[in-house]
């Protein structure tokens, strides 16, 4: 058992496909004692990313007959991994220099999930103001996105897997948040680390602007649905 399982889903949309062997390409360059769990949905794996793939440490490879959603896809990897610490990766970021570490390095104690900043401007979490380079404890009712976060082994044996009902994705990232929050964990920000992110390649890839803004009121509608039961 390797100490970290990466799970990356990936769709074959043709201008994420070079990015995703980046993605592949730099985590064999920038960490040991990982597993990738490459969750193919839908068609073959590209040339390209098995060339990545098959030099990484180590791969296990989960084929899907058709394109399942993000949400389902990543279940798949969850359900697979046994690692101590499971990260949830998007296949259009990049791994960096000490990237694990840092990340596993607040994961103590009530301390169960974690995430980096980013490069991508639109989100919360590529506009933080650092206050400092050591990890940021978030107050009750916060969030970090999934495109890069940790979560310990006890986090996903006491909340599970990600809610199915958030569809093809968007919002299941919050709701997971809460969950794991309302089972007693905390969430920390890695200040000293930011992650390259393409923000929401494969979406930009397979919907319109105005279906994607469609499926964030959903993910809002069902998000206030929960919270409300």
């Amino acid at each position: 058992m390797k100490s970290y399982d990466i799970v990356i889903p990936h769709y074959n949309a043709p201008k994420v496909v070079p990015l995703a062997a980046a993605c592949v390409r730099s985590i064999r360059e920038h960490s040991s004692d990982y597993r990738i769990i490459w969750v193919q949905n839908g068609g073959n794996i590209p040339a390209s990313i098995v060339v990545e793939l098959d030099k990484a440490e180590c791969v296990s490879v989960i084929r899907c007959d058709h394109n399942l959603g993000f949400v389902r896809a990543t279940n798949l990897g969850l359900r697979e991994s046994d690692a101590p610490f499971v990260v949830l990766m998007n296949n259009d970021t990049e791994a960096v220099p000490g990237w694990l570490e840092k990340l596993r390095r607040p994961l103590v104690g009530d301390i169960g999930l974690s995430g980096p900043l980013t490069t991508a401007r639109r989100s919360w979490q590529g506009q933080w103001k650092k206050k400092g380079e050591q990890p940021v404890t978030l107050p009750e009712k916060s969030v970090i996105a999934f495109f890069c976060a940790m979560l310990r082994r006890d986090v996903i044996e006491k909340v599970g897997i990600l809610d199915v009902g958030f569809g093809l994705g968007l919002g299941d990232d919050d709701d997971y948040c809460y969950r794991a929050q309302a089972a007693g964990f905390r969430i920390a920000l890695v200040q000293d680390l930011v992650i390259p992110h393409y923000h929401r390649s494969t979406f930009k890839h397979l919907f319109k602007d105005t279906q994607i803004h469609s499926l964030q009121q959903r993910a809002v509608r069902r998000l206030k649905w929960k919270g409300e039961r």
